[in-house]
């Protein structure tokens, strides 16, 4: 053990002396460091980045950005093939393929000639769509009416029962059952998680079904109705406020008259569209995307159409209609289901899968003497939403947003640190490597890349640092995540923080929604700087405004503190496994603990793993990460729908078998389900 500038510390029993922190010896003022903090936070929030969304301009201006700052101290940037970028590609999204590649035809008895086949093909766009939910392929099959599609024995209520669907085209209703019954075991008059399209698309997945046909519900159309009123009254609004607002223009120039003539143009075409629709009948196909986000898998079409559509199947079956048999399941709370026989539908659907090339940005600064080969990483991701969309808390917007907050601070922050730890001049340190992660967004998936293409052997990775959301200190209250995964982590925060006095709150557990997860998973010490989340969190008000730049700067100096500590101590740090235990009353108790930690920068067929939960039921049961789950019992896994969904089908205690695909071979374990945790 040595004696340095910042810490003594040992592994077993650590022993920490008085010291000068880095903090006492800046010559920078804290104005400058301010400064220096409020200019990059502004520049990464600044409308120019465009929100730093994936696939934008903006977020490859960020990456040059922090590449040149990295430079400037005199940081290594050369480490790939010459530059400072981690290159990997992700699936961002899915578009419709071309229009003949998208059908859906319904054939079947014809009314008055029953020995006759009669055949009509939907039109996209009116009749039928596409979902982005569902995935490519084409099929010609025979057609099951499944109700409400919902399996859900815990409430005595499961229309799948006695019904064979494998290889055959499902036709379900929107929601669910009684919606306007306080007392329904569908909870209430809310919508249960029984009611979600991923939740009915699962169970048609689980039970191989060829492809889903989904309706609208009864109520559905009076709800639209309602919905296009209201909107019309808006748009008469909207279109007198222009008339007011240009009246009062005195001498208006071309360009107002311009400007004017085009926002009249776009509100009488909203009116009359609406007006049009309000001519029909309210049962309106949802658009591709309006189900919700694509899945990984890799089978099974999904599409919405009309109930005119499908109304004829069901009249011949059952003798009544689709309305008649809503009414009666919400009377009675028994479904009614079967096969629709002497019908098939034929369809098609191409989903094309859009990637964009993304990075990761890296800047080293080289170790020195005996300690020169290990490494410390400090990291922050620098991707935030564009223009919203999936993510956001604001869905209905497609403004910018800057995320000042998120994570504007915490890249800003690690530049900051790399500013100050580079004019270490201690003669034995570690390396230290700057990363500035990519798609953390979308599911820690630079990060992730990173662990799994490491620039330096991560056996040889003393510890992680991660800074995300450090922009709001309030109460001068800091979260540190991370400080049981080693022994020396506790009393190092409580002697660094006595010259920095924050309120800190010290939570153990290595896992967490930041990139500090990806490298605890693979046996490495981690430290995460968070100061929580606020009203601004990922929507578009979370603009540099928000952010307290002193506070900042203060939580800097104390990361510095930090990191030049885990550079120049001799002994480093030792890890065990912290994992925090899931609230009950977060999940409902409803599903079981299986203890595994999806990976989903992993595209393939079923559900890949990234890790396990150290003694969970997964882990017991031999489940080790980078294994694909892709069956439990009879339930098919495509996807962590399919995973969440099938698992609630069973309780705490129960013996299942689970099917994994592991380096290409399919192996069975059996895993003892866990009380909900």
């Amino acid at each position: 053990m040595r004696r340095t500038p910042f810490i003594l510390a040992a592994l077993s029993l650590v022993i920490l002396l008085p010291f000068t922190s880095l903090g006492e010896k800046r010559t920078s003022s804290r104005e400058q460091l301010v400064k220096s903090i409020s200019e990059k936070v502004n520049y990464l929030a600044s409308d120019e980045l465009e929100g730093r969304g994936v696939g934008t301009e903006g977020i490859n201006k960020a990456a040059d950005y922090i590449a040149n700052h990295f430079k400037s101290i005199g940081l290594k940037v050369n480490s790939y093939r010459g530059s400072a970028f981690q290159p990997f590609e992700i699936s961002t999204d899915v578009r419709l393929g071309k229009d003949e590649d998208n059908y859906l035809t319904i054939s079947g008895p014809m009314p008055d000639a029953p020995e006759k086949i009669d055949e009509t093909e939907l039109t996209m766009g009116f009749e039928f769509n596409p979902l982005a939910i569902g995935a490519s392929g084409t099929f010609d099959a025979e057609v099951v009416f499944v109700g409400y599609g919902i399996e859900a024995p815990d409430l005595e209520y499961n229309e799948y029962e006695g019904l064979d669907v494998k290889g055959k085209v499902v036709i379900v209703v929107r929601k669910e059952p009684q919606q306007a019954n306080p007392d329904s075991v569908f909870d209430g008059v809310k919508a249960s998680r029984h009611a979600t399209f991923q939740s009915k698309v699962s169970n048609a997945y689980q039970k191989g079904a060829a492809a889903v046909v989904m309706v609208n519900d009864a109520g559905e159309a009076a709800r639209y109705m309602s919905g296009l009123k209201h909107a019309l009254s808006q748009y008469s609004a909207q279109l007198k406020a222009l008339t007011k607002t240009f009246a009062e223009i005195e001498n208006p120039t071309a360009a107002d008259i311009e400007k004017h003539r085009e926002a009249l143009k776009q509100s009488a075409n909203n009116i009359s569209d609406t007006v049009s629709e309000l001519g029909g009948d309210g049962d309106a196909v949802l658009a591709f995307d309006e189900a919700g986000a694509p899945s990984n898998r890799k089978s099974m079409p999904v599409f919405f159409a009309r109930r005119a559509s499908i109304e004829p199947m069901i009249q011949a079956t059952f003798g009544k209609s689709l309305a008649d048999i809503e009414a009666e399941v919400d009377e009675t709370m028994k479904p009614v289901t079967g096969a629709l026989k002497g019908w098939r539908i034929k369809g098609g659907a191409s989903l094309i899968q859009e990637k964009a090339s993304v990075k990761n940005v890296v800047g080293v600064l080289e170790g020195r003497g005996s300690l020169k080969n290990e490494t410390v990483i400090v990291g922050a991701h620098y991707d935030h939403l564009g223009y919203g969309g999936r993510g956001s808390l604001a869905p209905w917007t497609m403004d910018i947003h800057n995320g000042a907050d998120d994570n504007s601070s915490g890249t800003t922050g690690m530049m900051e640190i790399a500013s100050l730890v580079a004019k270490s001049d201690a003669e034995n340190r570690r390396r230290v490597v700057f990363i500035a992660f990519s798609a953390e967004e979308r599911g820690l998936i630079g990060s992730n890349y990173y662990v799994n293409n490491p620039l330096f052997k991560l056996e040889d990775t003393v510890a992680m640092i991660n800074l995300d959301m450090i922009g709001r200190l309030t109460e001068n209250k800091l979260i540190i995540t991370g400080t049981g995964t080693s022994d020396v982590w506790p009393q190092l925060v409580e002697q660094l923080n006595s010259s920095h006095k924050f309120e800190i709150t010290q939570q153990p557990e290595g896992t967490g929604p930041s990139d500090h997860q990806s490298f605890y998973l693979k046996g490495i010490p981690v430290f995460n700087l968070f100061t929580g989340l606020h009203e601004f969190y990922h929507r578009p008000s979370d603009d540099p405004e928000i952010i307290d730049f002193d506070g900042m700067a203060r939580i800097v100096e104390f990361g510095a503190d930090v990191v030049v500590h885990l550079q120049t101590t001799e002994e480093r740090p030792n890890f065990k496994k912290s994992e925090k235990k899931r609230n009950v009353a977060n999940t409902g108790g409803e599903r079981p603990y299986f203890g595994s930690i999806p990976d989903y920068a992993d595209n393939a067929d079923g559900l890949a793993l990234t890790g396990v939960s150290a003694n969970g039921p997964a882990d017991k049961a031999g489940i080790k990460p980078k294994d694909i789950v892709v069956g439990i019992n009879d339930y098919k896994i495509g996807g962590i729908e399919d995973f969440d969904s099938a698992l609630r089908k069973f309780k705490a205690g129960d013996k299942v078998k689970v099917t994994i695909m592991r380096n290409g071979k399919k192996v069975v374990v059996e895993v003892t389900l866990g009380e909900p945790r």
